[in-house]
């Protein structure tokens, strides 16, 4: 096929199902922790998953604030700061197709910005949201494409 899937055609709702309008990127990575180990038979070293991290960053307009205030209310009441859970959706406009990831157990725990202004930028001042979940789930797939 020439024709590639771009992250453009992205949709993310929050964990109580509304959509976060201004969401300018989302990167979720799975990070295994791994340890050496050598197989005696032969004596090569090779690695044993004994772990996993996976990291979440959300960068969204300081128009969506809704979020960020609920959490530093969060914050500031001594509770920790999570998004139970984020769903996240890729669509293929020119089939229809379409991945949709769920996300749970999102803990915000980087830093967050309080107040930011950049008096010479005409650019936007953006949210970063970031941390770790604990869990992920394709709630749907895209199809095998073939070429």
């Amino acid at each position: 096929m020439d024709r590639e899937l771009i992250g453009r055609n992205l949709s993310v709702q929050d964990d109580n199902g509304d959509p976060i309008q201004t969401i300018k990127e989302i990167e979720v990575t799975l990070k295994p922790e791994t340890l050496d180990i050598v197989r005696a038979k032969r004596m090569t070293k090779t690695k044993q998953i004994v772990g996993y991290e996976i990291p979440v960053k959300l960068v969204m307009s300081k128009l969506e604030s809704r979020l960020r205030y609920r959490l530093l209310d969060d914050f500031k009441a001594g509770k920790t700061m999570v998004l139970a859970r984020i769903t996240g959706a890729l669509e293929d406009r020119q089939t229809g197709n379409t991945e949709r990831v769920l996300i749970t157990g999102i803990h915000i725990h980087d830093d967050m910005d309080i107040i930011t202004a950049k008096i010479d930028d005409n650019n936007g001042i953006d949210i970063t949201l970031s941390g770790t979940a604990t869990d992920f789930e394709f709630v749907e797939k895209f199809p095998d494409y073939m070429a």
